[in-house]
This record gives C-alpha cells, sequence and structure tokens, in this order.
C-alpha cells in the first residue's frame, strides 16, 4: 500500500513541487554574504518611497497660424497657398533666423528689396513648432477632432495665454480647453522608461504605479530616500548642447535621436567611455550644430554637453579626429568618454542607462517621499513570521480537537504548510516582492486550504455515525459498511466517489473565490494587487497539487 501511494502520480507531483520551491527560496552564498531566493517589498526590507507629479498639459486653442509668421518675420504679408504658406519680408532674411525658428526645410528666394520665404506645414503643425520653441518642452498633438496638444512641461493656462495674446490667440475656455495631467500612452511610457531605468540600476521588481494620469508611485525596497530621489527624480528631458561662446550653449538635438548604445567599455589605462550611434538626421544635426559653433576647427573651446532635465552629466570637447571628420561628413558612431578607474566605470554606467533608454517624455518633479527604516521593516518580517506559525499552530489544534486523531493531524498541517512553501517558491521564481499583504495573502490562504482539506476528510468518514473520539479506522470500516462495501484501499467505490464529491465542492468554492480577487488583481489597487495575486496562485496550487496528493494520503491513512 505504502509503495503505492508513493508510485502515486499526484503524490509524486507534490513532492516534487515542494522540493523545488524549497531549492528556489533556500538561503545561499553571495558576494556580499548569505541571502535567500525571496525578496522582499518595502514594509520587510525597508527603504523609500516616492510620490512622482507628472508635469504636462492638455490644451486646445484659438489661433491663427499665419499671425504667427506675422509675429515671427516682423511682416504682415502672409499667404497661404495649399499646404504652404509664402511669407514675405523686407530686406534679406539671415539663414540661421530660419533654423533657429525651426523652419530648416523653408525655402528662401530674393527678389529685388523683397525675401519671400516659402514653408509648407499644416496649421497644426505650425503652431505645434511655435510652441516648442517658445516653451522648449516636447509638444505633441493627441487628437485632431478637435486638436488637442499635449505640452510635457509644467504649463498654466495663464501662461500659455500670455504666449498667444500678442498673436490673438487663446486657451479654449472650459474645462475642455486646458487639462492638467497627460494621455494615458504617455503615462504608460514614462513608467516603462523609469521601470527599465531601475531595473538597469539592479533595483529589480520595482512597484510602480500610476493615479489619475498624473501621479506616479514608487516603492524601493533598500534604497534609501536620497538614492531614490537622484535615482528616480532627477531623469527627465535628456539633450544634446554644444558651446557657442562664452558660458552660451545651444541645442542640438533630443534624446529620440539615439539610435543606439553599446555597454560601456573601458580600455587598457581604465579609461571608460559609452559608444552611442545617431540617426541619419540626428547626425545631420550633430555635424550643422558643431560647424556653426566652430566646434570643428577648434573643439576645446565648444565643449558638447549632455543634459538631464537641463543639468549636466556629460561635457567634454569633441576628440580631434572626430572634429576633423565632421568637416568632410556626418558621423553616426560616437563615443562618450567619461572618466578612469572605478568612478569612471560608475559614470559610465549611468550614462548608458540614460542613453540607452532615452529620455522620459514628461518632465517629473518629487511631490513626496517617506522612508522604512530596515530595522523597522526586519521586526515586520520577524513579527508575520511569527504570525504565521501561530496560524499554523491554532489550525493543527482545532483540527486535533474536531478529529481527536494525531494520524489526521500531521497529513492536514503538512499539506497546509507545503502550500506556503510552494506560494513562496513562485515568488522566488518569479522575482517578485513579498510584502506585508502578501503575507497577509498566505495566511488567509492556510485558512481555506485547511477549510477544503477538512471537507475532503469529512466526505471520506460520512456516514459513520460516532463520537468524534472514534478512530478514523473505525469511522471509515462503519461508513463502508453502511454502504455495503468493503474498506478497499485507495481505489475502492466509496472512496472514489466521495473524492469526487468532495473535490466538486472545493473546485466550485475554488473559482468563487478566485473570481472575488480578480477585479483586485484587475484594478491594480497597490499593495491590494499583492494580495490577490497570493491568494489566487495559492487556490491554484492547493486545486491542482496539495488537494489531490492530500486525497490519496488521507484515503491511504484511512485503509492503514
Amino acid at each position: 500500500m505504502k509503495d503505492e501511494l508513493l508510485k502515486d502520480p499526484r503524490v509524486l507531483l507534490w513532492l516534487a513541487a515542494v522540493a523545488l520551491s524549497l531549492v528556489l527560496i533556500a538561503v545561499h552564498p553571495t558576494g556580499e554574504g548569505l541571502a535567500s531566493g525571496l525578496k522582499y517589498g518595502l514594509d520587510l526590507e525597508g527603504g523609500s518611497w516616492l510620490q512622482l507629479q507628472l508635469q504636462g498639459a492638455l490644451v486646445q486653442l484659438n489661433i491663427e497660424p499665419e499671425k504667427i509668421l506675422q509675429k515671427q518675420f516682423n511682416t504682415s504679408s502672409v499667404e497661404t497657398h495649399g499646404d504652404s504658406y509664402v511669407v514675405t519680408v523686407t530686406g534679406e532674411v539671415p539663414a540661421t533666423l530660419i533654423d533657429d525658428l525651426g523652419y530648416s526645410a523653408a525655402k528662401s528666394a530674393r527678389r529685388g528689396n523683397e525675401t519671400k520665404i516659402t514653408i509648407v506645414s499644416s496649421p497644426e503643425s505650425l503652431i505645434l513648432n511655435y510652441l516648442k520653441n517658445r516653451l522648449d518642452a516636447d509638444i505633441k498633438i493627441v487628437s485632431l477632432e478637435p486638436v488637442v496638444y499635449e505640452i510635457r512641461t509644467n504649463v498654466t493656462r495663464e501662461s500659455l495665454n500670455g504666449i498667444l495674446a500678442p498673436m490673438g490667440g487663446s486657451v479654449v475656455s472650459g474645462d475642455e480647453g486646458f487639462k492638467e495631467g497627460v494621455t494615458p500612452l504617455t503615462v504608460d511610457e514614462t513608467k516603462r522608461v523609469l521601470d527599465s531605468k531601475l531595473n538597469r540600476l539592479g533595483l529589480q521588481d520595482i512597484k510602480v504605479r500610476v493615479v489619475d494620469n498624473k501621479f506616479i508611485l514608487i516603492d524601493l525596497a533598500g534604497v534609501d530616500v536620497a538614492s531614490a530621489q537622484d535615482v528616480v527624480g532627477k531623469p527627465g528631458k535628456f539633450e544634446i548642447r554644444i558651446q557657442t561662446e562664452g558660458n552660451e550653449t545651444m541645442h542640438v538635438l533630443y534624446g529620440d535621436a539615439v539610435e543606439s548604445v553599446e555597454i560601456p567599455r573601458g580600455d587598457r589605462n581604465e579609461r571608460w567611455g559609452v559608444p552611442f550611434a545617431l540617426s541619419e538626421d540626428g547626425a545631420q544635426a550633430f555635424r550643422k550644430a558643431a560647424i556653426d559653433a566652430g566646434a570643428n576647427t577648434n573643439p576645446n573651446a565648444h565643449e558638447v554637453s549632455m543634459l538631464l532635465d537641463k543639468e549636466v552629466i556629460f561635457s567634454a570637447p569633441l576628440a580631434a579626429d572626430l572634429a576633423a571628420g565632421l568637416q568632410k561628413a556626418p558621423s553616426r558612431d560616437m563615443v562618450a568618454e567619461v572618466g578612469m578607474g572605478d568612478a569612471g566605470s560608475q559614470k559610465a554606467k549611468e550614462l548608458y542607462i540614460h542613453l540607452r533608454e532615452g529620455a522620459l517624455p514628461v518632465n517629473v518633479i518629487v511631490i513626496g517621499s517617506g522612508q522604512v527604516a530596515a530595522a523597522l521593516g526586519s521586526q515586520f518580517k520577524f513579527q508575520m513570521v511569527i504570525a504565521g506559525v501561530i496560524a499554523l499552530l491554532l489550525v493543527a489544534c482545532l483540527v486535533y480537537y474536531r478529529y481527536r486523531e494525531r494520524r489526521i493531524v500531521l497529513p492536514m498541517i503538512s499539506t497546509s504548510f507545503s502550500e506556503v512553501i510552494m506560494i513562496l517558491g513562485i515568488w522566488a521564481l518569479m522575482g517578485w516582492q513579498l510584502d506585508l499583504a502578501g503575507i497577509a495573502g498566505i495566511i488567509l490562504v492556510i485558512g481555506t486550504g485547511v477549510d477544503h482539506l477538512i471537507i475532503i476528510t469529512d466526505e471520506l468518514l460520512r456516514g459513520g455515525g460516532e463520537a468524534v473520539a472514534t478512530s478514523i479506522r473505525e469511522k471509515a470500516v462503519m461508513a463502508a459498511e453502511k454502504s455495503g462495501e468493503k474498506v478497499a484501499g485507495l481505489g475502492s467505490k466509496v472512496y472514489m466517489a466521495r473524492l469526487s464529491r468532495s473535490f466538486s465542492i472545493i473546485l466550485a468554492a475554488a473559482a468563487t473565490t478566485i473570481a472575488a480577487m480578480f477585479p483586485l488583481l484587475l484594478m491594480g489597487f497597490g499593495a491590494l494587487t499583492g494580495f490577490a495575486l497570493v491568494i489566487i496562485i495559492g487556490v491554484l496550487i492547493g486545486v491542482g497539487i496539495a488537494r489531490p496528493a492530500y486525497g490519496r494520503i488521507i484515503g491511504y491513512i484511512l485503509s492503514a
């Protein structure tokens, strides 16, 4: 009988799942000492949390593009011809002015004392270009009917009206004309970039939550609040600028012109650099800026700077060979050399992250922060372990009180404990963080799991009709005799029929529990997501692995 039990595929699956889970969560040596396969959340590990506000607005505008051109070129002669605008200006118009205004593709022709400038553009694109220049920000058209502009920086209705008023323009009145926040697509993109940046710094499974398309909440377990603000709060608009004269610089390109980035590399002298490649348009823009500034002939006087949120993160002159090469043709492949030794290696890693992931699509500011001390997190961890042990002991006492039989207590509690081990194994395998809400879910799984095991046991003992002090074996015999059957072991008809009935009840209860947890899982209310996920995984492990194995084990005990 024992050999038959050990060969049962349900029992073998259960044993294998428990063994694999123990391997996944086992303590193992690392470069920093001993560590478990489990990762803990902010409330158990200690760390910091941040609240970020996305700076931006969705606006509708009343403005005529012709008046924008009149203002920009200081003329009253602007004609519209299909998709083109023809601007007539008295005298000569410097090519640099046209480029600075963002019309590098425009064509100009001098006729006598007049210059005609032909600009091919839609009205929306022309307005967008003007706003970009005035606000020095990234702006997108997110709707055409009506036309809605997404301004990805801190802006108010009053400041926009001030910019548009000289041309007779304004923001559309009412709530639809100006909404704080950005589109869900921009929020998702911001969250994705933040996730990637944090993970590349070794901060795995960071919890990043979005609220109302305006705010992002981040938990960083094991990271102090100052470091968290450095990592999360500072990244933003990535830009390359070039020095012109004195301390003045001019814009060259934004992060979207960086097409690819290679892993940082060091040479024999431990000089670290980050190779990257520009797009074709980006390379052309870089060459033009270098020539206009004079960096190709005197690179030391015209450093190239990389900025995040207008803060310089890298600055250096062009290499001599690159400067000479730009005079002949644009160069797409470049290397940003950042320093030497360990400090250079760290700077190269940080610059690689910023280049590799690009800029955040929208500016963010830190509006709130806090910290959970590591000692407090360890205390929470210890208290939750104690709570779990107490829960198992109380369940064991109640089970013994119900059946007054030690032989049934051990397999029931062992099965329940194995479910906890398997849940933790999945958590370790997936690299998810275990937090207080997750542990609360595990304790709840223990309770629902024991309920199911009691259903199985009671169904197999149903019909015995004796006091609870009666032995399990006697109950089973009496139940079988009432059914006109003999206790024939694991394959008896009575055993199989009652086991099937118990599982029909358990499956219905499990389906109900999962259905109740799904809204919490899908809505993503922070810690409640982990709570719901633990319960759903625990229920699936129970009905798929633990309950079938327990059914075979209790059948063996009844027929022993």
